[in-house]
């Protein structure tokens, strides 16, 4: 299986059409959507995966700087516990400390919770920006549209520096306002390999990533399709120094391939 990243929205991808390409759905929807996959047996349903989204919102209100937020994709997941609320912890915990099976089977049970939470942010994450792109968009054209009806063009903005409404920017926390929000995909290629096989490849063709590791001189090599691919642990291209404890997901070997 061929599987986008680090996106988890087709609107999202970035690169060529690519035949038989999928996207994560960490199930926050009860719905699915096309060329969607949807992992088997996902221990958080939709009900816990919403309340935990609207928990971290909260949680969320509290800083009021987003790059303070960001902080929180930034480290470890067990970092991330120690720092969210405790509805947040409780919510989590009780999805594998139910006493059910073995302890081997709970702890499982509790590494993929933390994985699909991880995941959930992601797609939560990206439903946001995508968000703020089109009101961004829908605010900007508002501001040329009243331009054209005042009869200023932009040859008059640009060579006699009118000050117009379409040189306004629209401030709604996007990138002309310089607040962009790293997506934290580092985070997110740790919390895959719970969820997928080791036959699928994780397809990339973010440029600033691809630099990324080349920077830690992962090499790709050319597959019998054509494609660039390297297979490592999920560590390795998270750009970790060593492998990382408590985090089984992370030391599992992917499979990750490079387009344009």
């Amino acid at each position: 299986m061929l599987l986008s990243f680090p996106n988890l929205h087709p609107e999202l991808w970035a690169g060529s059409p690519l035949d038989g390409l999928k996207f994560i759905d960490p199930g926050l929807n009860e719905g699915s959507f096309d060329n969607a996959f949807r992992p088997d047996g996902l221990p958080l349903d939709h009900k816990t995966a919403t309340a935990l989204i609207k928990d971290c919102i909260n949680f969320g209100e509290q800083f009021k700087d987003p790059a303070e937020m960001a902080y929180f994709g930034a480290v470890t997941t067990d970092d991330f516990y120690e720092g969210s609320s405790m509805s947040i912890q409780a919510q989590l915990t009780r999805q594998f400390d139910d006493g059910k099976g073995s302890k081997q089977e709970r702890e499982e049970k509790e590494t993929r919770s933390k994985a699909q939470f991880i995941l959930l942010l992601a797609w939560f994450f990206e439903e946001r920006m995508i968000e703020l792109a089109g009101l961004e968009n829908g605010v900007k054209a508002s501001w040329k549209s009243m331009d054209t009806t005042l009869g200023v063009d932009d040859e008059d903005r640009i060579n006699e520096r009118v000050v117009v409404h379409g040189n306004a920017q629209s401030h709604t926390g996007g990138v002309s306002d310089g607040q962009k929000i790293p997506f934290p995909w580092q985070r997110v290629i740790e919390a895959l390999p719970a969820f997928i096989s080791p036959e699928t490849t994780l397809v990339c063709s973010d440029s600033e990533i691809v630099a990324e590791w080349k920077e830690l001189d992962i090499e790709f090599s050319e597959n019998e399709n054509g494609m660039l691919t390297a297979t490592l642990p999920a560590w390795r291209f998270a750009g970790r120094r060593r492998a990382p404890e408590g985090m089984p997901s992370a030391i599992k070997t992917v499979t990750v391939g490079i387009v344009e």
